[in-house]
């Protein structure tokens, strides 16, 4: 077999359904603000408003926040307004892998998606005794990484699990070319929208398994899309870890980000 010709193949049959991306690359040096872009670091939170809590009452630590006038457009996502991701700083970072898929969904124990759609952009409006990523905290990072931002069209990874229908199952052709396509068709990488990684499957694969109702199809699975992936990244000052070299993702569905409605985010993180 052609392993060549062969990738040429698969890379023009992937050509065909590129998602459009913000690629995100962090950067060991403080924002320039607090409503800036960034991974970590003192959250941008109004004073007036509660501050996202844990189910156990915990603060939730910043673990990014996106400010969509600083970033490229991106088709289908807000172009003005913050949006926040929070977890809880302990050895799960957040998840309760035993709560049933919907409650997840309905009441998250140890996360939260804020979106601010209006920025106050003065600093005596703003909280500034909160949490922050540290080395206090379980966390994947440990400190503050502005970002810089560039947009991508993100190819099919043979870990989503809608791979298989585009370009087949890279299983059942040779071991080496088999090899190829998942060193060369990967998702890797922190980014907005896109294609997501994973470490071991694509959860969106199995969701029936994972909830309540039966009454799941394929099209509701495909109703889930990336909106944030935060990538295991180390390197010139860069040290991002999740677990051993996983990756987090934060999934919600189309409809909901049409309308700019964060209330209902699927949050997943794996790794090896």
């Amino acid at each position: 077999m052609d392993i060549e010709s062969t990738l040429r193949t698969v890379r023009e049959k992937l050509e065909q359904h590129t998602l459009p991306s913000i690629r995100l690359k962090p950067v060991a040096e403080l924002a320039e603000f607090r409503w800036s872009s960034k991974f970590g670091g003192m959250p941008y939170w109004p004073k007036e408003m509660a501050y996202p809590k844990s189910a156990q009452g915990n603060d939730l630590v910043l673990l990014a926040q996106l400010n969509f006038e600083e970033l490229p457009t991106l088709e289908g996502h807000p172009e003005t307004g913050l949006l926040q991701f929070f977890i809880d700083g302990n050895d799960c970072y957040g998840m309760d892998f035993d709560q049933p898929f919907e409650d997840m969904l309905a009441n998250p124990a140890g996360h939260r998606v804020v979106y601010h759609a209006a920025i106050i952009t003065s600093d005596a409006e703003l909280a500034s005794d909160l949490l922050q990523a540290s080395d206090e905290y379980e966390l994947p990072l440990a400190r503050e990484y502005r970002l810089e931002a560039r947009y991508v069209d993100d190819l099919p990874s043979p870990m989503d699990y809608r791979y298989e229908a585009i370009a087949g199952d890279p299983g059942e052709l040779e071991d080496d070319v088999c090899d190829r396509i998942y060193d060369e068709f990967v998702s890797e990488g922190s980014k907005v929208g896109g294609y997501a990684n994973f470490t071991q499957q694509d959860p969106r694969g199995y969701l029936e398994q994972n909830t309540k109702s039966e009454q799941n199809t394929e099209s509701e699975q495909n109703n889930w899309l990336l909106l944030f992936q935060m990538d295991t990244e180390y390197g010139d000052d860069i040290d991002i870890m999740w677990g051993d070299s996983g990756v987090g993702n934060f999934f919600i569905e189309e409809a909901a980000l049409q309308q700019k409605d964060f209330s209902r985010i699927w949050y997943n993180w794996d790794c090896c």
